[in-house]
């Protein structure tokens, strides 16, 4: 059995952080990330060592497509059906892509964002590239350097269902950590799309594949890709696929501008109730739909929930590590086990004694969270684990700070619902939603009528000049 303490990962040991441009900005479990189109523009500072201009990227197009530029340069002779080859650098490779995305980022100003129908979140949602199913190949730094062609590719259409038969990518900066592995910047050399790499280092010596850490961590990153690979919901970080190498297993998740919400407490303190409504309908909707799929997430808290402020505040439920898919998610399990983060864990997780438990768990851990948004401060703030364990395990609830004064409606949320010692007790997901909590001030806009909106694009635009310098 085993339970996390916090948001720190569970790595192989010679996986050493190093300092990236992405570390500078901040130091958080999850660090500040900027939108595509500025990536894009300081390709250098983010993929320091990937020599970006070379032109190695081999591809083939229709000769009359027009979504591929270089194919007016082919020669005169080809015929208007055939197949033209030719050559480009990475970096042109992310400037095309960036340049049919639908719509730009928010960041340069709040009134770009969308006015959501009353009541109601609004997402601009892009959709990055399923790789499940095709073969998926790092381009390593020294094929670059040699100028050696890395692909031929058959660039798919705009809006082709037809994936190429292998993707390439490259590697960039870290970008943060999860339950298990580190995760880093990529960019999907084939789309041009920036994409996240989550990766832990393949056990190789005798003394590794002894290791039941490194071993249980592989076992993990196995079970995530298979339980995540068909989900699809705005508000669930999107598995795109995997890639497998003498060296480290890969999997690859949507690119999510910004960074965690547990990083937004920490930075800039406790949320209006306007705010914390608006993240916790959006945490529920993501919540319902993983139920629905029997699936317990089993570590719901601020750190594994990412938030995009420059599309309106969306924020997407992350890092399945150590989730869980049973017959029924509202049902106990009696194969559970004591896992995730001691001070997010619900009272039923310690006094387990074989019963086991249900999804409920996570609905407590969502109660957490919002007691998160609400004060600023993890649940259980300064007390230790062990204290913590005792307090759940004699059916008390996290205590909610004395000089913390919330609404009737959301007070009852919180303590009568969310955090009701009985599981029968607690909504689920679905029924939460219901609640007179979420029907307070319902043309509550993120754009209009948020502080923190103003503070995270501000702070990201900040960052984002410092970045050009």
């Amino acid at each position: 059995m085993s339970a996390r303490a916090s948001g720190s990962a569970i790595t192989p040991s010679r996986l050493v952080r190093k300092k990236t441009v992405f570390a500078q900005n901040a130091d958080q479990q999850w660090a500040f990330r900027p939108p595509p189109e500025i990536v894009v523009k300081q390709l250098s500072k983010f993929f320091p060592k990937v020599n970006l201009d070379t032109e190695v990227i081999e591809a083939v197009s229709s000769a009359n497509s027009n979504t591929t530029p270089a194919a007016a340069a082919a020669p005169s002779s080809a015929s208007a059906s055939s197949k033209l080859q030719y050559r480009k650098s990475i970096r042109r490779v992310a400037e095309e892509r960036q340049r049919i995305l639908e719509k730009p980022s928010a960041l340069s100003s709040l009134a770009s964002v969308p006015e959501p129908e009353a009541g109601k979140v609004s997402i601009v949602r892009k959709r990055s590239t399923k790789m499940w199913g095709s073969k998926v190949e790092e381009v390593k730094p020294g094929q670059l350097k040699a100028q050696i062609p890395v692909a031929v590719l058959e660039v798919p259409e705009e809006g082709s269902s037809s994936p190429p038969a292998t993707f390439k990518w490259v590697k960039g900066d870290l970008i943060g950590k999860g339950a298990y592995g580190r995760v880093y910047l990529g960019l999907n050399a084939t789309t041009g799309e920036m994409i996240a790499v989550k990766q832990v280092e393949m056990p190789k010596t005798l003394s590794d594949q002894a290791d039941d850490r490194q071993v249980h961590t592989i076992a993990a990153l196995r079970s995530e890709i298979q339980l995540l690979k068909d989900l699809d919901h705005p508000n669930v970080v999107q598995y795109l696929g995997f890639e497998q190498s003498d060296d480290f297993i890969s999997i690859f998740l949507e690119y999510v501008p910004g960074g965690s919400l547990g990083s937004v407490f920490r930075k800039y303190g406790k949320l209006q109730e306007g705010e914390v409504r608006w993240f916790s309908k959006q945490i529920l909707e993501g919540l319902a739909y993983l139920h629905s799929l029997n699936i317990l997430h089993r570590d719901l808290k601020g750190d594994n929930i990412l938030v995009d402020p420059h599309n309106n505040g969306v924020c997407k439920i992350t890092d399945f590590g150590i989730s869980k898919q049973s017959s029924d998610a509202y049902k106990n399990d009696d194969g559970t086990l004591l896992q995730g983060s001691v001070f997010w864990m619900a009272p039923e997780v310690v006094n387990n004694q074989g019963r086991g438990y249900s999804a409920k768990v996570d609905i407590w851990s969502f109660g957490c969270v919002l007691l998160e948004m609400f004060s600023g401060e993890r649940p259980w703030q300064g007390l230790e684990m062990m204290a913590i364990m005792f307090k759940l395990g004699l059916g008390n609830k996290p205590p909610i700070p004395e000089n913390l004064h919330l609404s009737p409606a959301a007070l009852d949320f919180v303590q009568n619902k969310t955090f009701a010692i009985l599981e029968a007790d607690r909504p689920s997901a679905a029924e939460a939603l219901n609640h007179e909590f979420f029907k307070q001030d319902p043309n509550w806009s993120w754009a209009r009528d948020s502080e923190l909106a103003r503070k995270v694009v501000l702070g990201g635009m900040a960052n984002s000049r410092r970045l050009k310098r």
